[in-house]
């Protein structure tokens, strides 16, 4: 905010999207976050915060308590603001486009268990977070206080 920006969100990946729940319960600057495949419900209080939140999670998932889908919707009934995707076939680390720190992906799924990465899938939760950002970060341009100012992402 000190540099300009009239709002504020905060996203993050595996424990990143914990932090993420935990910041947007713990600061007044922060005005949405979209956590994914993350969630430590120790870190906020889930009757206070009413911040919109949209959360994303693999359906072949099986970190239970921290990024399963019942955690996701867990997330979803536990929230008032909040709306959680649930990818099919993909698993953590669903958005990563590399297989580090292993030299395969296949490596990868013998060694943790996460599926391949899914470029259709990773595309599809690109699209809904950056909506959900214009939707809930953007300042209407000068003389317009017509939000939300972009048209939603559609399934594939």
């Amino acid at each position: 905010k000190k540099t300009g920006s009239s709002r504020v969100g905060v996203v993050g990946f595996c424990m990143g999207g914990a932090l993420t729940l935990g910041a947007l319960a713990a600061s007044d600057d922060i005005v949405a976050g979209a956590p994914f495949y993350g969630v430590n419900f120790g870190l906020f209080d889930a009757k206070k915060l009413k911040k919109p939140v949209q959360g994303h999670f693999g359906a072949l998932d099986a970190m239970e308590g921290f990024s399963d889908p019942a955690t996701g919707a867990r997330l979803e009934k536990e929230l008032t603001n909040a709306k959680v995707f649930i990818y099919e076939g993909v698993g953590h680390a669903f958005m990563n486009p590399e297989p580090a720190p292993f030299s395969t992906f296949e490596e990868r799924q013998e060694k943790m268990g996460f599926p391949a990465y899914d470029m259709r899938q990773a595309d599809l939760a690109w699209g809904r977070l950056l909506d959900f950002f214009l939707e809930h970060l953007a300042a209407p341009p000068p003389g317009r206080t017509d939000l939300p100012i972009h048209t939603p992402a559609t399934d594939l």
